[in-house]
């Protein structure tokens, strides 16, 4: 099968650099159901009994995207990545940040509020930690945590957006998640 453009690349739109200071993470066990158009995720429910958990902080203390991973013998695959800077303190804070595996995350990008402003990362394979660190003497003692996808289960797509009918629309969905 060939792998062929179908549009035009019109770069219209200049980008705005970084994230809003908010991002959804999601345990991909606990079983939360996508309902994906080509890349575009048209709907998320939350696993039943479950949450998703929010990551809040300052101006770029995270970071997300995707890089090509390119192989004559297989497609074409996308390896997601998202980091974070915590100011974990507490033991159970510690160990929460420890322990955590296997998840999925929705960021919103700055900019405008229109369709591509929430991007979704690991939502078919999930993302996995790849690198914690944290020196009491470098960058004011903050730990520093990167999820990657795994060698072998990159995803489909560079990125997956998060889009209902609105901004307002997919903000409550997002928002929902979190009871």
């Amino acid at each position: 099968m060939a792998n062929l453009l179908t549009a035009s690349i019109a770069n219209t739109t200049r980008p705005v650099k970084g994230l809003k200071p908010k991002a959804w993470i999601f345990n991909k066990m606990d079983n939360h159901a996508l309902t994906f158009t080509g890349n575009k995720i048209i709907n998320l429910v939350k696993g039943s009994g479950k949450t998703s958990y929010n990551i809040e902080g300052f101006k770029d203390f995270m970071n997300a995207g995707s890089s090509a991973v390119i192989a004559e013998n297989f497609p074409t695959g996308y390896k997601h990545t998202f980091s974070v800077d915590t100011f974990s303190a507490t033991a159970a804070e510690r160990a929460n940040i420890d322990l955590a595996d296997d998840v999925f995350v929705v960021v919103e990008v700055n900019g405008s509020q229109t369709e591509g402003c929430f991007l979704a990362y690991g939502v078919n394979n999930g993302l996995w930690k790849s690198a914690q660190t944290q020196m009491a003497n470098d960058n004011n003692a903050v730990t520093k945590v990167t999820f990657e996808s795994r060698a072998g289960m990159e995803e489909v797509y560079s990125v997956y957006p998060l889009w209902l009918t609105s901004y307002a629309i997919t903000l409550a969905l997002l928002v929902a998640t979190e009871s």
